[in-house]
């Protein structure tokens, strides 16, 4: 099964409305896990970590559509769904998806980030306006990015993933396989 396959199922099967299913998917890079995975708001108020991710470097995959603003008429680009998978697709496949967490994860209002819970105690001064400039600057395709990678800790590897969303919350879903491994971890956007 490929990657993109299994991610169109997850957003069929968790995403309620059509209108808010990706369209697009990319793979968004690796996050680097020491303690904790955290998909919150760049300040979160409180937040609760994902589930039990092991130590080491993972694959980020992000879903995204794109819609034109109403205000403004432009192209918006929002991430809806972010994965990481940590067995091979066909064991993903055969996961049963519950909640990682009893209560919703804060995002936005514009920004959400993909990280170790170790990272927020690194990050530098105006790191969030480094982002959102970041995120503004088009992709190579000349159109709206839907992730950028920040390396914030240089001796541990530890980073920050962004993604712009147009939603306030996201529900953390741990997959697991029958024996009761965590095989993926899959955040999504509630709308």
């Amino acid at each position: 099964m490929m990657i993109e396959t299994l991610l169109r199922e997850l957003a069929d099967e968790h995403i309620e409305y059509d209108w808010a299913r990706p369209t697009e998917y990319q793979r968004a890079g690796d996050l680097r896990v020491t303690s904790e995975v955290v998909f919150s708001c760049p300040n979160p108020p409180e937040f609760s970590p994902c589930g039990d991710v092991p130590p080491g470097s993972h694959p980020v995959h992000v879903g995204f559509l794109r819609r034109q603003d109403r205000e403004t008429g432009e192209e918006v680009t929002d991430v809806s769904l972010v994965f990481v998978p940590l067995a091979a697709p066909e064991v993903i496949a055969e996961a049963e998806f519950e909640d990682a967490i009893e209560d919703w994860q804060p995002l936005g209002p514009d920004l959400a980030f993909l990280w170790d819970s170790a990272a927020m105690d690194v990050l530098p001064e105006g790191f969030e306006d480094h982002v959102t400039a970041e995120l503004a600057v088009p992709g190579p395709d000349g159109r709206g990015r839907a992730w950028a990678d920040f390396l914030v800790e240089p001796a541990t590897g530890l980073n920050v993933l962004a993604f712009p969303v147009s939603s306030e919350s996201a529900t953390c879903l741990a997959g697991r396989s029958a024996d009761g491994t965590l095989v993926a971890l899959l955040m999504v956007a509630e709308v």
